[in-house]
Parts: C-alpha cells; structure tokens; sequence
C-alpha cells in the first residue's frame, strides 16, 4: 500500500498571513493616529496577541517601519506598471505625476514614510530601498525619453512635483488646490528644457561651425547684444 502523500508545513503560510494582518493593522494606527505615533502594544491589542509575540515577526519598531516602508514602495510601484502610458514622452511624464498625486491621498501613512523624514533615526533597510528606487529609476527612463538627461534636471522634476504633492498631502487632502498646477509647473519645466537645449545647440555650432566669413575668430564667437535675441517658440504644456 503506498504512503500517503505528505502535505506542506502549514506553519510558513500561516505566519506570512499573521505578518500581513499586523501590517494592515499598523497602517490602521497609523493613519488614524500619525505615523510617529505608531505603538507597537497597540498593533498587538488590535491584532488580538501580546505585545512579545510581535517580535516574532519584526525585530523592532523599525523593523515594523520598514516593512511597512516596503509594502508602500510596491504598492505605489503596481499603480505605476498598471498606467497604459502614452506615446507621447512629456504625457507619459504627466502621467507618472498623475499616479503619485493619487496615490498620496489614498495613502496618507505611506506616502509620508515613503516621501517625509518624519521618524526620527529611521532608514529603510537595502531590500526596502531597492523597491522604492524602481519607481525613481522608472520615472528617470520616462523623463530621459521626454528629453531630460542632466540629473540635476532630474532633481528639479522630482522637486517641483514632489513639493506639489506634498503641499497638497499636508495643507488639503483630498483636494487640489496645489495639484491642479501640475500643467503650469510641467510647462515651465519642459520650456526650461528646450531653452537649455537650444543654447546648447548654438553654443556647439558657435565652436564648431565651419566659417563662412572674413571676421576674426573672436568676432564670430561674439554675442548678440541685449534685448536682440531671438525669441524662442515656447513648449506647449502636456495635455491634461
């Protein structure tokens, strides 16, 4: 007679199910709460065990941040993958504003752990970190197609949409008092872009154009003088 199949061990996928019921508990808390005021003998009253068996799931506090700093960074991750992004590149880059400008409302705690330094001493572990630096990575992929390339412009979008949501996070949730000035602030943005763009492509032209006049070198180089510069068609703000 043959043995009977063996089952699984029961235990991994019970304590996997504990660990998610604490986490949905500790964003109860925390969103009620504040997220500084998280307690970890409130996560446990709620959750139905004692405040040491907490520790058999997290190590910390911290850790209990972290993970939750983890669990944020993939759910915003999965409501940008689900975008059907446009082909148009400056619309897709509206349309990654768009995502993060729904996702904070949606998300008080998360967006504030994800986005704030509002727990003192707190770091996201490397495995946390990396998930949170493929929405980073994602949103410089669809900046470079639109013509971004200097980080340093990468670090202006990220401030000026980062201080529209933030604004809008901290002063009226739920409203859009601040985010409804993402067309404003994108075309001013990807204006600034163009004109860097064509100041390069003039100044590369300035060194390395072949010369068709008997000035001295100096007097081809020389400027135009104020007020007798072209002006420069402006970029036309991504549609809404």
């Amino acid at each position: 007679m043959a043995a009977p199949s063996q089952q699984g061990d029961p235990r991994p996928a019970r304590k996997q199910a504990r660990f998610q019921e604490i986490l949905a508990v500790a964003w109860d808390v925390a969103n009620e709460q504040g997220l500084a005021a998280l307690s970890m003998g409130e996560v446990a009253r709620r959750v139905g065990i004692r405040q040491p068996s907490l520790y058999a799931y997290v190590d910390s506090k911290m850790g209990l941040y972290d993970a939750m700093f983890g669990q944020a960074a993939r759910a915003l991750m999965d409501k940008v993958m689900a975008v059907s992004y446009s082909d148009d590149p400056r619309q897709a880059v509206r349309q990654i504003a768009e995502v993060l400008f729904e996702y904070r409302p949606a998300n008080p705690a998360g967006g504030q752990l994800l986005f704030l330094r509002t727990i003192p001493g707190f770091q996201p572990s490397t495995e946390s970190y990396a998930i949170a630096q493929q929405f980073l990575a994602f949103t410089v992929d669809k900046l470079t197609a639109a013509g971004v390339t200097d980080p340093a412009d990468v670090d202006i979008y990220t401030a000026i949409v980062g201080g529209l949501a933030n604004s809008q996070a901290s002063n009226e949730p739920g409203g859009d008092r601040w985010t409804r000035h993402l067309d404003t602030v994108l075309g001013m943005f990807f204006r600034y872009i163009d004109d860097k763009a064509a100041a390069g492509a003039r100044g590369k032209r300035l060194v390395t154009g072949p010369s068709t006049t008997k000035n001295s070198p100096t007097d081809r180089a020389r400027p135009a003088a104020a007020g007798t510069t072209r002006r420069r068609r402006s970029a036309v703000p991504p549609s809404p």
